[in-house]
């Protein structure tokens, strides 16, 4: 290496300008513009820069990661209310269904309720329901009914059950038609006469009529029809009232 002077110091090893270099800081700035590029001396401003970045964006994730816990103990939360949610709704669904049950049986009941008292309203103003059909109309009680029909089984004319079957009937009655004879009337009672109302009358007419020996028409009465139950009367030879 050439030698160099600086003021009484000579500078002959690379150690020499190593130590002249440390004794003058203006020297060593200058070497650095000479060997490095302008870009390469802000390195260290941006990487400063970037060091703040970084950190801000730690900052950043340190907050989302708060923001996402907090977020997971909502969705914790609600899914517990989903859940009591979903029982609280089974809950629900169950007493609709007893609710449903409860009206399906006070339905039923009013219905039986109706046509119970229905039949007792025959019952008490026979007369008035049948006089169009028979005159002198006398009801027969349900114990005289059962009288005939025992003896009926005595005598072999009719079963047991054909006997139970026709105590279930909901009026017998008395009187004589317009050409003066003497007929019973089998009458089944229903706030609305159908198919089957008109068949149970017909059945049981039929057991009244081999049970006591006489003409006994089947006969029923409603405050409403059905159009089959009106073809059905015509077929069995049943009269509605």
């Amino acid at each position: 290496m050439p030698s160099v002077k600086n003021g009484d110091a000579e500078v002959r090893t690379f150690q020499d300008l190593l130590r002249v270099l440390r004794e003058r800081p203006e020297w060593l700035e200058e070497l650095r513009r000479l060997i490095l590029t302008e870009e390469l001396l802000r390195l260290p401003q941006r990487f400063g820069w970037m060091e703040k970045k970084v950190e801000k964006m730690d900052k950043d994730i340190g907050g989302l990661k708060q923001d996402v816990g907090v977020l997971k103990q909502d969705v914790a939360v609600l899914k517990q209310d989903v859940a009591v949610l979903k029982e609280d709704v089974a809950v629900l669904k169950q007493d609709v269904a007893r609710l449903k049950e409860d009206v399906e049986r006070l339905k039923q009941d009013v219905a039986y309720l109706k046509g119970s008292d229905f039949e007792r309203t025959i019952r008490e103003r026979a007369p008035a329901y049948l006089g169009r059909l028979i005159r002198r109309c006398r009801t027969v009680s349900f114990e005289a009914v059962a009288e005939w029909l025992e003896d009926a089984v005595d005598r072999g004319v009719i079963s047991e059950e054909e006997k139970n079957e026709a105590l279930l009937v909901d009026l017998v009655a008395r009187g004589r038609v317009r050409s003066g004879r003497e007929v019973v009337l089998a009458v089944e009672a229903s706030v609305k006469v159908d198919v089957e109302d008109v068949e149970r009358a017909s059945k049981r007419a039929e057991v009244l009529r081999r049970g006591l020996e006489a003409e006994v028409i089947g006969v029923v009465i409603g405050r409403e029809r059905t159009e089959r139950a009106e073809e059905k009367a015509e077929e069995l030879d049943v009269v509605v009232v």
